[in-house]
């Protein structure tokens, strides 16, 4: 795997080099971020944990990708700055397995505790409810009552 910097800007800001490469990765697929990120941290002399890779762009029948890259001065400032899933997505496949057992675990436990019992209401059989909805109308002086809600004091003086 071979690449060349395309565009190579630093964020004093941000303490980072942005770089833009081309990969050439012939008789190969697409490459990896792990084997990207190990190939960038050499060029660089830093270590692989500074190296983050954002995205690969790889066109269908090529044999060159476009990819963005940064390299940050110190670690601590990357883990605050770089999104969670990139870091996420940066690191080998059984760290990420690992990560993402644990967030399940995590995520299932709260929402079990969330969910309050759902209380099913009674079945009613249909010629009650036609019964009781003539009661209503039959009373039309006291609907709250035939409602089974209890009647204000103010509702009282208006009648």
């Amino acid at each position: 795997m071979e690449f060349k910097i395309r565009q190579d800007t630093y964020n004093a800001l941000l303490g980072r080099k942005e770089l833009s490469l081309d990969v050439e990765h012939e008789n190969a697929g697409s490459p990896s971020r792990t084997s990207l990120r190990d190939a960038v941290a050499a060029k660089y002399s830093t270590k692989a944990e500074n190296v983050f890779v954002v995205g690969i762009d790889t066109k269908t029948g090529t044999q060159y990708s476009v990819c963005e890259v940064q390299v940050y001065d110190d670690s601590e400032v990357a883990k605050k700055l770089v999104p969670k899933h990139i870091q996420i997505r940066n690191l080998p496949s059984e760290e990420r397995k690992k990560i993402k057992e644990q967030s399940k675990k995590t995520e299932e436990k709260p929402k079990a505790a969330e969910k309050p019992k759902q209380v099913k209401p009674e079945a009613k059989a249909p010629g009650k409810e036609e019964k009781e909805k003539t009661d209503v109308k039959e009373e039309k002086g006291k609907p709250d009552v035939a409602k089974g809600k209890p009647v204000t004091a103010k509702e009282e003086a208006m009648k």
